[in-house]
């Protein structure tokens, strides 16, 4: 009789530190996009308030409005994406606590390594031209897979709660897709060129000179920060709240 009530009692405390890991990925979450709300939005209504119409979401990058010398929200932008994403970072690794699957883990660690990225693009901004360049690149790539990584878990988890999350990460492939295939369907390939191995493509997604009319890979990419936002906004909703936690993802007490 008194080793089912041990065993009951170790299976609470296991429980018990899973929602207390859930509960800190779900802060550290709403912390990250907070931030992010806040760096990118208030950079957005002060170029905007300084410029007027001039100022366009479809004619300047979210890197360009990092950029010190040239956007006097600078500080704020990537303020707002390197702490912002930080937390993101934290979240995610707590994320990676309490995950109980290999495709959950591929997940979580790409995660990691996605919002590691887009932490460096405010580190880094574009007057760090060539590490800014591979901070975009790698956040456009490890989003990607994250993205695929997560509609698989998803698929193989089979829960309800998954649907919004898996949504968002349908929305992220079609965007970052759409960015990786740009020079065979939009751009153009030179003759012997590659835009992977060069950094064409990564280099149009920051700058371009002269400016198209409309720049759409700069609509991509702010596309992809935005529907980021509201993937990892589900994910924070659905992993980690107590009625989102699948019973797939808790250790079950031995008999």
């Amino acid at each position: 009789m008194i080793e089912p009530n041990l065993q009951g009692t170790r299976y609470a405390v296991i429980i018990s530190k899973t929602e207390k890991i859930a509960r800190l990925a779900y802060l550290f979450g709403l912390l990250g996009l907070i931030g992010l709300f806040i760096g990118i939005g208030l950079s957005v209504f002060i170029e905007h308030m300084q410029h007027g119409d001039k100022y366009s979401l479809l004619q300047f990058s979210i890197s360009e409005l990092g950029t010190y010398n040239r956007s006097s929200s600078a500080i704020l932008i990537n303020a707002g994406l390197f702490f912002g994403s930080l937390s993101l970072t934290m979240s995610a690794l707590f994320g990676l606590q309490i995950n109980r699957t290999i495709t959950g883990t591929l997940f979580w660690l790409s995660l990691i390594v996605t919002f590691l990225a887009l932490a460096a693009t405010g580190l880094f901004p574009l007057n760090v031209y060539h590490l800014h360049i591979q901070a975009v690149s790698i956040f456009i790539y490890f989003g990607f897979f994250s993205a695929l990584l997560g509609l698989i878990d998803g698929l193989i988890m089979r829960k309800a709660q998954y649907i919004m999350p898996m949504v968002f990460a349908c929305l992220m492939v079609g965007i970052h897709g759409a960015i990786l295939t740009w020079p065979y369907w939009g751009g153009g390939v030179g003759v012997g060129e590659n835009p992977f191995s060069e950094g064409l493509l990564f280099q149009a997604i920051v700058s371009q000179s002269p400016k198209p009319q409309t720049w759409w890979l700069s609509i991509l990419f702010w596309l992809s920060i935005i529907t980021t936002w509201l993937w990892v906004l589900s994910i924070c909703r659905c992993y980690f709240l107590p009625q989102g936690q699948s019973k797939a993802d808790k250790p079950k007490p031995k008999v």
